[in-house]
């Protein structure tokens, strides 16, 4: 003979199965949404930079290339890189509270790495920007400058490959950092074990996080 309907104890037994799962999978999926998220973000911001920087191109390009070859201080000539690319990028100030960023290996980018910046930025979107000039006299496909980009300002995790993201500048446009890299060594450097860094180009040719 068949019973009809639950008891009360197996309704209760199965609700808190349910919600023991929910409650497990919840952190997981607010995790994953929270990378989709930054990661749309950084798919604009690219397309956004492009854009700026091509109008840069066209209005300010021989009128920097004379500037910065008017001095010879590497100081003075990022100061001049950093002042002709603020308004296009809605640089407003230096940022005034301790920012530290880490890799996604959650290593601590030092002074000593490649990707370390001594000053950083805010800007009129809440977004923090650092920029290094490497190479005032760069050519082709030398590599002139490169910035760096926190999609969501101070709030953490600051790592690469989350919420922080970077291009290469060239004589004739800007790479995302990452570019020309085998899909391989992408992948592994955008993952628990890597950088992070690339994860900047990784991710825009459709590369998918852990």
């Amino acid at each position: 003979m068949y019973k009809k309907g639950f008891t009360i104890i197996e309704v209760v037994v199965v609700f808190l199965l349910i919600l023991g799962v929910t409650f497990l999978t919840l952190p997981k999926n607010l995790e994953t949404t929270k990378k989709a998220k930054l990661i749309s973000q950084w798919s604009r911001k690219y397309a956004d930079i492009q854009y700026v920087f091509s109008v840069m191109k066209a209005q300010k390009d021989s009128e920097l290339r004379e500037k910065i070859n008017g001095t010879k201080n590497h100081n003075d000539k990022e100061e001049i890189f950093l002042e002709t690319v603020k308004p296009y990028l809605r640089i407003t100030t230096g940022i005034k509270i301790p920012y530290t960023q880490r890799y996604m290996n959650d290593i601590e980018v030092t002074a000593t790495g490649k990707y370390y910046f001594n000053k950083f930025y805010n800007t009129a979107l809440n977004e923090i920007v650092g920029l290094k000039l490497i190479n005032a006299d760069c050519e082709g496909e030398q590599v002139c400058a490169i910035m760096a980009f926190d999609i969501n300002g101070s709030s953490p995790p600051n790592t690469w490959g989350y919420d922080i993201f970077g291009i290469n500048i060239l004589r004739q446009n800007i790479v995302p950092f990452g570019s020309g890299i085998n899909h391989d060594e992408l992948k592994d450097d955008c993952s628990k074990i890597g950088s992070g860094v690339y994860c900047s180009y990784y991710y825009l040719m459709g590369g998918r996080f852990d």
